[in-house]
C-alpha cells in the first residue's frame, strides 16, 4: 500500500518500474533537440483523409511499437491509460479499440501521461495490477482546430504561439523489475492563472 506524506504525495511501499518505452512523431518533432531518441517518424497525416484518423493511427502506432518491445500478450496487460486533446478522448479510443485490454480514458492536457503514471504507479503499488500501459498522444492540426482556428482555414499565427506536438507516446508501468524507478508520486492541484490568449496555451499548462 501506498504510504501518504502530507496532503498529495505518495510514497511507494512496492517497487514499481518504468520497464519499457515507444514513441512515433511527426517531422518537426524529429528535427528537434530530442529526435534520435524516438522510435519512428511520420508525416502528420500519417496516410489519413484526416487529422483526427491520423492522430488515432499514430496512438495505435506507438502502443504496436511498445508491444514488441515488451515482448507481451495483450493478457498480460492489466489495464490501459491513455488520453489525448480531442473531446471524449477520440484518437485514444479509436486508436486502441482492437487491443482487447481494460482501457480507462484520461484527459489532463500537457499532464494526461504524468497523470497515467502517477494512476499505474498506484494501481500497481495496491497489488492490483502488474503489468499498466500509460500512453498520451497529439496532433497540430487537430489542436488547432479543438482549441484556435483549423490550419485549412488560413488564420494567421502569432510567431510566439506555442506548437502542439505531433506524436504519440506509450510507456509500461510494471512490478517486474527493470528500468527506473517510481518511488513516489504527487498530486498536482489546480491553480488558475487567468490565462486567456489561446496562443498562449503554453503559460496555462
Amino acid at each position: 500500500m501506498s504510504i501518504k506524506q502530507g496532503k498529495q504525495t505518495y510514497i511507494n511501499d512496492r517497487k514499481v518500474y518504468i520497464k519499457e518505452t515507444a514513441a512515433i512523431v511527426g517531422p518537426r518533432e524529429k528535427a528537434g533537440p530530442l529526435g534520435e531518441y524516438f522510435d519512428e517518424v511520420q508525416q502528420e497525416d500519417y496516410d489519413e483523409k484526416t487529422w483526427e484518423k491520423a492522430e488515432a493511427k499514430f496512438a495505435n502506432a506507438a502502443f504496436q511499437k511498445l508491444m514488441r518491445k515488451i515482448d507481451k500478450k495483450s493478457d498480460d496487460i492489466d489495464c490501459i491509460l491513455a488520453g489525448d486533446l480531442m473531446n471524449q478522448c477520440i484518437a485514444s479510443s479509436l486508436g486502441l479499440r482492437d487491443s482487447g485490454i481494460p482501457y480507462l480514458g484520461l484527459f489532463g492536457a500537457c499532464s494526461t501521461i504524468a497523470e497515467g503514471m502517477t494512476t499505474a504507479s498506484l494501481l500497481i503499488n495496491s497489488g492490483g495490477m502488474n503489468h499498466v500501459i500509460c500512453m498520451a498522444s497529439s496532433n497540430f492540426c487537430s489542436a488547432e482546430k479543438t482549441f484556435r482556428m483549423p490550419v485549412e482555414q488560413g488564420g494567421q499565427r502569432p510567431p510566439t504561439a506555442q506548437w502542439t506536438v505531433t506524436a504519440s507516446g506509450a510507456l509500461l508501468i510494471s512490478s517486474e523489475p527493470g528500468g527506473p524507478l517510481i518511488t513516489s508520486v504527487t498530486i498536482g492541484k489546480i491553480t488558475d492563472y487567468d490565462i486567456t490568449d489561446s496562443n498562449n496555451m503554453g503559460a496555462a499548462m
